[in-house]
């Protein structure tokens, strides 16, 4: 490998700040791929990134006392979603974790896509990719989306008292303008529950 395209990706990569991520193709012009997979490897070696899944790495963020700060798998799957030119949405247990309905960090994290299906393994974790409609992207308020999401997964006979307690405080932020018109686009019993919280 020439000295040259090595040195443009560690340049590249000691320039950038501390928590930017980098996928293996962002360096497709700097050299082969089996070349490109080396030096990464190597500068994961030295300690300058670490790889968090296939072809993803990050500049970690160090604190003194926490040590390695890494994203959270909404950061990683945004990052994903920006490289692929594609939108994503929460949904299932992932939505209800965003909105505080459970502390419990989804080991599979389930995002709707118009991009690619696919599924990215980090560490005992994943993010599946799952594509669907451009309908599903009516909902264009991203807080909006995320209580119609955490709806669906807790299932109309599921609903309870606690659940409508808990997720008031985030319909609540929802815009009047938002809810009037976007939530037509929600299940019925989803709108009527929505309207009973705004």
């Amino acid at each position: 490998m020439s000295e040259t395209s090595r040195n443009k990706i560690e340049t590249k990569i000691f320039k950038s700040s501390r928590g930017e991520f980098f996928f293996a193709a962002d360096f497709k012009n700097y050299g082969t791929p089996e070349n490109i997979r080396l030096t990464l490897f190597r500068l994961e070696n030295d300690g300058l990134i670490e790889r968090l899944a296939h072809g993803i790495y990050i500049k970690p963020k160090k604190d003194p006392l926490l040590g390695t700060i890494y994203p959270s798998v909404e950061e990683i799957a945004k990052e994903i979603a920006k490289r692929d030119k594609a939108r994503i949405s929460a949904t299932g247990v992932m939505a209800s974790y965003l909105l505080g309905l459970t502390t419990q960090v989804p080991i599979k994290a389930v995002y709707l896509t118009d991009g690619s299906q696919r599924e990215v393994k980090i560490g005992n974790r994943s993010i599946k990719f799952k594509r669907t409609v451009p309908k599903s992207f009516a909902i264009k308020d991203e807080l909006l989306h995320l209580i119609v999401q955490a709806f669906k997964e807790k299932g109309q006979r599921n609903i309870t008292k606690e659940f409508l307690d808990i997720i008031k405080t985030s319909v609540k932020k929802v815009d009047k303008q938002v809810i009037d018109s976007q939530l037509k686009y929600a299940p019925v019993w989803i709108q009527k529950a929505i309207e009973n919280l705004h």
